[in-house]
């Protein structure tokens, strides 16, 4: 039996149009990042072509006064004459043994030496890229890059030959073999496997030490690091990495090369740390409150230059501790955004400039306030900035001033690009006329009578005399001549002096001033001066027996018979320390010297105020006084009234 089956007629029922699903709106910052992204490769052409250009306008030809970048140079050059007799040790040689390669080369040449010094600059910016495209967001990249090539002081320092453009590259390289490192141990440090990249990661922060001494701060950076995200074997390994090429560097390479260095190298140099005065030792050493104060008046002074050099406060504005305060703010937001978002190459940027900060604050004296010592952070510390505030404008409340971040990079961008086009145009007239063979244009007075007396006793003084003045290294480069440097007057701690056994017998102390001219403190028999005790006063020490007391006091002359008087006296003093006469003459003779240069050097380069660095003015007074008559001028350049440089001839008797 089959069923039958009726076709119904179905009623329809007509369906409501859909409504078309409008496309998610893409939100502003994520479209800069799209853009960015997409676009990486012109905008990373764009930044090295910034640098290169505006490095190339502001090309400078000259050497600085500060001298630092001289002594490089001088340093390169004995290497390339003479390596293995020769090792720098005032700080990290590495950029001195680099230099040698184009000196042995093409010989004492500034612009292939400043050109080698751009290229690393370029180089550096191309480094960091590498090291960080793909690991933080591009809209925090590029700006970070492009405001670095754009920087007036990073520009100027990329043509001197300082380790600052040196060194932007291996802190590229520092961060990209770190990461790569950090990559392959994902799943456990695997020695056997990965030991490429921890001897990488060792060799590139070695060198990093080499280059510059506060990259020691590297270690600490990636102990940390690692042992954050528990990775407590990769922590171990690339320590140990690090301290195998420092060992092989330090015990093997450097003993057969240059023979025992003794304590050269870091361990050598961190007691200079705690110095009070880096220029006078005999000032003491710090104690835990000094190191405190030190570190919070360099934390307001280096906070407040890197705002003035990112184009966010004026020049002229006091510093303050408010940058300070600024960059805490921002450095803590970015860090919980980023402990948040399990951002941890934001986290690696934040641990590398706060340990390289701190490492700064504390080991530099608060009298340095070189803009230099902070300007090497400024990607890290713009991208640092950038993520903290990309991170506040995401929140929903903010969505409304997202456009706050954009605009403010455009701003930076359009500060820093005037300040640079400033520096240029004032740049430029000095650049055609070194270009043009005048070497010396650019300098003030003072220093071209101090460059062409160097160039007069090069060329009239025998190869055999030994000529010392304040700045030689400069002298150096003008000249091709040695020099020996006078870089201060060395001095004793005060007390150390007046509590010595040869005092208690025989001590005379005479304060010297208006009333006590200095004929009579010459006519006092000057080989009795013993010391000169320098303090709020200056005090004159004279070995003198007490029977020429009555016919000094007679004099009408003040005269202090007990040690413990004056240090007394000098304790109530804002300094306090003791030059002997006899130790500088010894000085001069130990290193042969027979011609000293003075020059009026300005102590505030940019105006004539009378006042000098008066560091060999010093040294020769001190001499004097107990040996008048041994320094005898034979040339001056430069009238009395224009800042003169004069030379003179030890007559040793």
């Amino acid at each position: 039996m089959s069923k039958k089956y009726t076709n119904k007629q179905q009623k329809t029922v007509a369906s409501k149009p859909l409504k078309p699903v409008a496309p998610q709106k893409t939100e502003l910052l994520d479209k800069l990042e799209n853009h960015f992204a997409k676009y990486r490769r012109v905008y990373l052409f764009l930044c090295l072509a910034t640098a290169l250009i505006f490095s190339a306008l502001l090309f400078d030809i000259n050497v600085t006064e500060a001298s630092d970048d001289s002594v490089y140079i001088e340093a390169g050059y004995r290497y390339a004459t003479d390596f293995f007799n020769y090792y720098y040790s005032s700080s990290a040689p590495l950029y001195c043994m680099f230099l040698a390669l184009p000196i042995a080369l093409f010989g004492l040449n500034l612009v292939i030496l400043k050109a080698f010094s751009v290229v690393f600059f370029v180089l550096g910016i191309y480094v960091l890229y590498i090291a960080l495209k793909d690991r933080i967001q591009y809209i925090i990249l590029f700006p970070a890059l492009l405001l670095t090539a754009l920087n007036s002081l990073y520009l100027y320092y990329a043509s001197q030959t300082f380790t600052e453009a040196f060194v932007l590259p291996l802190a590229g390289l520092f961060f990209l073999t770190l990461f790569k490192l950090d990559d392959a141990t994902q799943n456990g440090a695997d020695l056997k496997k990965n030991w490429k990249k921890f001897l990488l990661l060792g060799f590139a922060t070695f060198v990093f030490y080499l280059s510059r001494n506060v990259a020691i701060t590297a270690i600490i950076v990636i102990f940390i690091y690692f042992m954050v995200y528990r990775k407590y074997l990769t922590a171990v390994y690339s320590v140990c990495s690090f301290v195998l090429f420092w060992g092989l560097y330090h015990k093997v390479i450097a003993p057969i090369l240059w023979g025992d260095l003794g304590s050269i190298g870091f361990s050598g140099q961190a007691g200079a740390i705690f110095v009070k005065d880096t220029y006078n030792p005999a000032a003491g050493y710090e104690d835990f409150w000094g190191m405190v104060t030190r570190f919070f008046e360099n934390a307001k002074t280096y906070s407040s230059q890197f705002f003035e050099l990112i184009g966010m406060k004026s020049m002229t504005a006091q510093h303050s501790y408010l940058f300070f305060g600024l960059l805490l703010i921002f450095a803590g937001i970015s860090l919980f955004f980023a402990i948040a978002n399990k951002q941890k190459h934001i986290i690696a940027l934040i641990l590398y400039v706060t340990a390289f900060l701190c490492v700064t604050f504390i080991s530099l004296t608060a009298m340095w306030k070189q803009a230099r010592m902070v300007m090497i952070y400024i990607p890290m510390i713009v991208a640092i900035i950038s993520y903290g505030v990309i991170m506040l404008l995401k929140v929903k409340r903010a969505k409304r001033f997202r456009w706050v971040y954009p605009a403010g990079i455009i701003l930076l961008v359009l500060v820093n690009l005037n300040n640079a086009t400033d520096k240029v145009k004032e740049h430029y007239p000095q650049l055609q006329k070194n270009l043009a063979g005048n070497k010396y244009y650019g300098f003030t007075p003072d220093w071209i009578n101090y460059f062409l007396m160097s160039e007069w006793a090069a060329k009239n003084l025998d190869k055999d005399k030994v000529i010392a003045c304040r700045k030689a290294s400069m002298s150096f480069i003008y000249t091709g001549r040695s020099f020996s440097a006078i870089a201060g007057v060395p001095s004793i701690p005060y007390d150390s002096v007046l509590t010595a056994s040869k005092y208690k017998q025989h001590f005379a102390g005479i304060k010297a001033g208006k009333d006590v001219p200095r004929e009579v403190l010459f006519a006092i028999m000057p080989h009795m001066v013993a010391m000169l005790i320098e303090g709020n006063n200056f005090y004159y020490l004279y070995d003198m027996p007490e029977q020429l007391y009555t016919v000094v006091a007679q004099s009408g002359i003040s005269i202090y018979n007990k040690p413990e008087d004056l240090i007394a006296i000098m304790q109530k003093s804002d300094k306090g320390y003791a030059i002997s006469p006899d130790a500088l003459m010894q000085l001069l003779k130990d290193r042969n010297i027979t011609h000293i240069i003075d020059a009026s050097l300005r102590s505030f380069p940019a105006r004539k105020t009378g006042n000098t660095i008066n560091t060999i003015k010093r040294f020769m007074n001190f001499v004097e006084l107990k040996y008048p008559g041994v320094f005898r001028k034979i040339h001056q350049i430069g009238t009395d009234d224009n800042e003169p440089a004069m030379i003179y001839e030890v007559k040793y008797r």
